[in-house]
């Protein structure tokens, strides 16, 4: 059988991850595989207007359903989970270990990804609707502290992989952040003294990160797919602080 290129569409927040499987993939086989990464939700919009793709991993399961529905990809498997956190960047009160009482202080500048265009920004959104609605009154403007700080354009493919959340904590946009809690582990690297405060799961459950194939797609890419759900793949998101399905 001849080689074949595979495009495989990955969330921003597992390019790192699944490069490095997508790298491997083609060393093994002889496939190359094309990646393209960005938030998830613009990625599955680009998706249904005509972008070329045959496998696509999304950082929620929202995308790829929608793709099935419209008959456009087969169905999802979800492949890792997430977790919703706080970043607190460096320098801010250390006393304080409950995420809610950062919450809760007015001073605080709040950011987070772009809701409908990176799920990032909709777990994040779902979580301060949830939050509110346990007591209004206690939060009531929370939202309106909330600023979309990124997540909102696809990046330039030939451009060198950065981290927009790492750059709007860096740039002083922000003293906290509700991000992943991968995306935080790599602040945290960047950035000595950031602390991550995990969100409480019955307020931000575990996300779901979830790849499909296009319908029809090539029996390689099929196998790309199948191989996302093998030890290799699920070793190479453990690394970098995924959750096991």
């Amino acid at each position: 059988m001849g080689m074949s290129q595979i495009t495989f569409a990955v969330a921003g927040s597992l390019a790192p991850a699944l490069s490095a499987f997508a790298h491997a993939f083609t060393a093994r086989t002889g496939h190359e595989v094309q990646v393209h990464r960005g938030p998830a939700g613009l990625l599955a919009e680009a998706i249904r207007n005509g972008m070329p793709v045959d496998v696509f991993v999304s950082a929620s399961p929202d995308g790829p359903a929608l793709l099935h529905r419209e008959g456009l990809f087969g169905p999802a498997r979800t492949i890792a989970r997430n977790r919703m956190v706080l970043v607190v960047r460096p320098g801010l009160d250390t006393s304080i270990g409950d995420p809610l009482a950062f919450l809760e202080d007015p001073r605080w500048r709040i950011g987070m990804s772009t809701p409908g265009a990176d799920p990032g920004g909709d777990y994040a959104a779902t979580f301060l609707d949830r939050l509110a609605a346990t007591d209004p009154g206690r939060w009531r403007g929370l939202r309106d502290r909330c600023t979309s700080l990124y997540g909102a354009s696809l990046p330039n493919r030939d451009a060198a992989p950065r981290s927009p959340a790492l750059d709007a904590l860096h740039g002083n946009r922000a003293d906290l952040l509700i991000a992943y809690g991968t995306t935080a582990a790599q602040i945290a690297g960047a950035l000595p003294g950031t602390r991550i405060l995990p969100l409480p799961l019955e307020l931000a459950p575990l996300t779901r990160i979830c790849a499909c194939a296009r319908q029809g797609s090539s029996a390689p890419a099929r196998r790309f797919l199948d191989d996302l759900q093998g030890a290799e793949a699920g070793g190479l998101l453990r690394s970098h602080g995924f959750l096991p399905p």
